[in-house]
C-alpha cells in the first residue's frame, strides 16, 4: 500500500471553492489556493481556519470531492489546510488535474 509520505508531491497553483459544517452547525465556504498536491490529498491556502477534521466538499471541475482536514495552521497569508481526500473519490490525476504543476522536491 502506497502512505501519503511515498506518493509523489506537486506544487500546484490553482483556486477551488470548498465547503463545510462547522462545530456549531453553520455551513461554511471559502476560496481556497491550492498549493500542493498529490493522490490522496493536498495543501490548500484559506482565508479562514478550517477545524481539523471537518469534512470538506471540495468543488473541482470534475465534480465535488469530498476531503478531510488533517491540520489546520495559520501563516503570514492565512491558514494552511492540509487535506486527506476520501480514498473513494476520484481525485488528482483522475478527475482533477491542475494546468500549472511543478514537482515537489523531495523533503
Amino acid at each position: 500500500m502506497i502512505t501519503a509520505a511515498l506518493e509523489e508531491r506537486f506544487l500546484c497553483l490553482d483556486m477551488l471553492c470548498v465547503s463545510w459544517v462547522n462545530r456549531s452547525g453553520k455551513a461554511s465556504s471559502d476560496c481556497a489556493i491550492v498549493m500542493e498536491i498529490w493522490n490522496s490529498g493536498a495543501i490548500l491556502q484559506s482565508e479562514t481556519t478550517i477545524p481539523q477534521d471537518s469534512i470538506l466538499t471540495i468543488e473541482t471541475p470534475g465534480g465535488p470531492v469530498r476531503a478531510k482536514v488533517s491540520s489546520c495552521t495559520q501563516d503570514d497569508y492565512g491558514f494552511l489546510v492540509q487535506v486527506v481526500v476520501d480514498p473513494t473519490e476520484h481525485w488528482f490525476p483522475e478527475s482533477y488535474h491542475p494546468i500549472h504543476l511543478l514537482p515537489s522536491a523531495p523533503a
